[in-house]
């Protein structure tokens, strides 16, 4: 907390940038980019200052620059790093756009009932229930309509019938969807057809892939704030009439949602230079002066906001049929400087692939501006060393560069600024070894950290679960639960306590990111999500006890990891083994109180016993599995959707191919899920081992049981007196089945599944056993935790992270360690129901009956 100066810009929504200072008084009005798994917007919930703090400089090979204080949080490959923890050479990831300085647009109307005088007042009712009538140009809705209409100029089609047509690559159109949706309509799926081009004799097939939408409404609206009807190449449209009345950042836009449709990605003009980006129009000889006229106003803005761009070129070209066309062209100019301020400022928008080519350019860009400026310093030092009588023999011993380098300088003098080395790559060359995330990330090196001074910081908190922001171009700041019981006591374990939790937090891997227990690639993930425990087994990971105490003995036949994306394989290979964020957590427990001797017995619980708690999932490979299903769901079965009452309900209907593809993904992500938690259960092994000084065999670390959290599974149950197969999904549920099931493991079947209740971490959790009644009330199920009474943005207002950690070791001795204040404020005991009446209500019912509380004692979260 409180770690930036005043001066750091922050990058807001729609390409804004803001000093953080300034956000004080309207940062719940905001939102701000996070780098989650894909870089979106957040609404900020939190704004803290302090005065009089220490704060250090850091500098990067491309230089970047940022001050912070030495607590402050860097995202790098190996997840969120203090700044006192990092030194120069260590790698940090950056977000290279800047986006243009934040500016408060002049409200005016841009489009009002009265442009819609002559419409069928159905569709005018449709716009004003919409908010979209009149549209001021202070309106978030407005802002998103400039990109679209921008983007549409450059690359879309007014169709008949209302219909509104988008051309780009899929990725590009699920964005074009997002907005089409955040201000009122229903954009299509994404359609795609194979298309046949001809030039220059030479005949190829493309893909060609659209999104469209059909409301009369939407098209009508589009046309009025500028969107060409018609052939463009006849067309004598402009910039939109209000463009010159907009913030640049407004401007901007519309030009760079135009340029990701039209202009030419960046590219290596030879070796080190780069072209310059191009955008370029045919009209018709009549249409010509428009077309010169919009791209002059488009210079204009870029002018405004520091990017130089060459003359515009007008020349003829064939003939189209029986009218002459002129074909016009406006290209960014190519001097590095020029370039960086492009790319950073204004850059494409609706284009992945040129926004990717564009930071790769950025990075290529500054890093060989920095090895010239360190060269000009060179040359600048040799000169002065010369000219005080220093041998130039001595001067070439000072400088690791070329001898000849030293001597030009010297003797020769320089014309302008130096090139860089021979051995400098060239860009292509320099894209090979570069890589941009999804999240429009990518690393670089840290080359200096310097103390600053002191002074005033600011820091800001962000809903969004990857809890981080860009400031300065730096990115700052399915699930279960196993139980394994230990024949150690509470006895034992006192005078230990500081020592284990430090030990667990260093070797368990938590937080957002990636880092594992062990590191696999794609093709181990594969054969993980196909075998689950098994796998671990094999490794040398897991004992054959293990897999007998684990719900469907960690291994669930129905997976297909070939339903499981490439993407999501690739996010999972580096978490194999790891907790996560949020509620997630691993817990040293002892042993209360016991409710039911036999079923105690039964489960190897007695009373001031040490027991180990474990509630994790598949981390980063189920949440993008649920991602990528959902989105297939919502191309396949929209009119199912529109149906529902909330869209989170979204399912494919049972029985289809969709169903079948997301109940095989699905399986294999509960593999992962027990794999991960039995990876984290081994290394838990070996730090008690290391901490207590014995086998963990002496210490009969042993699993009680693994239940799976928030899924759906194929069962048998009676319904109406008649036994069928059903789908039963338990989301916020657990699995309960009672004495005697067949699915219940052997070394339990006569007293019950062991169920596993976590509370909050100040008040403890329960084990129950699975009740007589819960086949008939709740289809073998009960609650599968306290469950929330505060949300996460309310928790980190009404407590503060610091405290919570200190009251819960100096009143209640329970050790906490996390990644960060806020995780433990979002998890206070205070934000959780009542466990013990959660669990009252359950076993009253007879669905989950009480066994074993269980208290905290050491608490490690992500």
């Amino acid at each position: 907390m409180n770690c930036l100066p005043g001066d750091t810009d922050v990058l807001l929504e729609f390409g804004r940038r803001i000093p953080i200072e300034e956000l004080r008084n309207r940062f719940e009005d905001e939102r701000a980019i996070v780098a989650g798994d894909e870089s979106v917007a957040s609404p900020i919930q939190l704004f803290t200052e302090r005065e009089n703090a220490a704060v250090y400089e850091v500098e990067t090979e491309t230089g970047d620059r940022i001050r912070a204080t030495a607590d402050h949080p860097f995202l790098t490959p190996d997840g969120m790093v203090e700044l006192e923890a990092l030194s120069e050479g260590d790698d940090v990831l950056v977000q290279p756009f800047r986006g243009l300085e934040d500016e408060e647009p002049d409200e005016f109307t841009v489009v009002s009932k009265d442009d819609f005088a002559d419409e069928n007042p159905q569709l005018v009712r449709s716009l004003e229930d919409r908010n979209l009538l009149p549209l001021k140009s202070t309106d978030e809705a407005f802002n998103r309509l400039l990109k679209l209409v921008g983007f549409h100029t450059g690359d879309g089609a007014i169709g008949h019938g209302g219909q509104t047509w988008f051309y780009a690559e899929p990725e590009d159109l699920e964005s074009i969807q997002e907005d089409i949706r955040a201000v009122g309509f229903t954009p299509s799926k994404i359609y795609e057809r194979e298309r046949s081009h001809e030039i220059d004799g030479n005949s190829f097939e493309t893909t060609e892939y659209s999104v469209r939408s059909s409301s009369k409404g939407f098209q009508k609206l589009l046309c009025e704030l500028g969107a060409p009807d018609g052939r463009k190449i006849e067309s004598e449209f402009t910039t939109p009439w209000y463009f010159d009345r907009l913030a640049d950042w407004q401007k901007a836009l519309y030009v760079s949602a135009y340029f990701g449709a039209e202009m030419s990605a960046p590219s290596a003009q030879h070796d080190k230079n780069l072209y310059c980006p191009k955008v370029s129009q045919n009209r018709t000889v009549d249409a010509a002066d428009a077309g010169e006229q919009f791209m002059r106003e488009i210079a204009a803005f870029l002018e405004d906001v520091g990017v130089e761009t060459n003359r515009i070129e007008r020349f003829e070209t064939d003939s189209r049929g029986k009218r002459e066309t002129i074909r016009l062209r406006l290209g960014i100019k190519n001097d590095s400087k020029n370039l960086i301020r492009f790319f950073s400022t204004v850059g494409y928008r609706y284009n992945r692939q040129k926004r990717t080519q564009s930071i790769k350019a950025l990075q290529y860009l500054k890093t060989k501006e920095a090895v010239i400026d360190r060269r000009s310093e060179i040359a600048r030092q040799a000169k002065a060393m010369a000219d005080g009588g220093t041998p130039v023999t001595d001067i070439k011993s000072q400088f690791d560069v070329n001898e000849r380098f030293i001597e030009r300088s010297v003797w020769s003098g320089r014309n302008g600024r130096p090139r860089p080395p021979a051995d400098f790559p060239g860009f292509e060359e320099y894209c090979e070894t570069v890589t941009v995330d999804e999240n429009l990330t990518t690393r670089t090196r840290i080359s200096a950290i310097e103390r600053a001074g002191e002074c005033s910081v600011y820091d800001i908190g962000v809903t969004h679960e990857a809890h981080n922001f860009i400031a300065d171009g730096f990115v700052v700041s399915n699930c279960g639960v196993r139980m394994m019981r230990t024949n150690l006591t509470y006895d034992d374990l006192q005078g230990h306590e500081e020592e284990l939790v430090n030990s667990l937090f260093a070797n368990v891997p938590s937080g957002l990111g990636k880092g594992g227990v062990v590191e696999t690639d794609v093709d181990e993930v594969e054969e993980i999500l196909e075998r689950g425990v098994e796998w671990a087994l094999e490794n040398g990971h897991a004992v054959e006890e293990d897999l007998l105490c684990c719900e469907d003995e960690g291994h669930r036949e129905e997976a297909d990891a070939s339903k499981i994306s490439q993407k999501a394989k690739e996010r999972g290979k580096g978490q194999v083994g790891s907790l996560g964020s949020g509620n997630h957590f691993l817990e040293v427990q002892r042993v209360t109180d016991i409710f039911d001797d036999e079923r105690g017995a039964a489960f190897g619980l007695e009373e001031d016993q040490i027991v180990v708690l474990i509630h994790c999932g598949s981390r980063g490979l189920g949440h993008q599995t649920c991602n990528d299903y959902l989105r297939k769901i919502e191309k396949q079965h929209q009119g199912l959707l529109n149906q529902l009452p909330d869209r989170e309900l979204a399912a494919a209907p049972a029985g289809s191919q969709l169903a079948e593809d997301y109940y095989g993904a699905m399986n294999a992500a509960i593999n992962f899920a027990w794999v991960n938690r039995q990876l984290i259960m081994h290394r838990t092994r070996q730090v008690f081992e290391r901490v207590f000084d014995r086998p963990w065999q002496e210490m009969e670390m042993e699993l009680l049981y693994d239940v799976a959290h928030n899924i759906a599974k194929k069962e048998t149950h009676e319904v109406d007196g008649e036994a069928g197969e059903y789908f039963v999904h338990r989301k916020g549920a657990t699995r309960a089945f009672p004495a005697g099931h067949p699915e219940v493991p052997a070394v339990y079947r006569d007293v019950g599944q062991p169920v596993i209740i976590p509370g909050s971490m100040g008040a403890g959790s329960y084990v129950l056993a699975g009740g007589d009644r819960s086949m008939e009330l709740t289809f073998g199920s009960t609650a599968h935790g306290a469950g929330r009474v505060m949300s996460r943005t309310q928790a980190k207002k009404d407590y503060w992270g610091e405290d919570v950690r200190d009251e819960l070791r100096d009143q209640q001795q329970i050790f906490v360690k996390a990644q960060s204040g806020a995780t433990v404020a979002e998890e206070a005991p205070g934000v959780y129901k009542d466990v013990d009446e959660v669990v009252r209500v359950s076993d009253e019912l007879g669905i989950g009956d009480k066994v074993a509380r269980t208290f905290p004692v050491c608490n490690i979260k992500g």
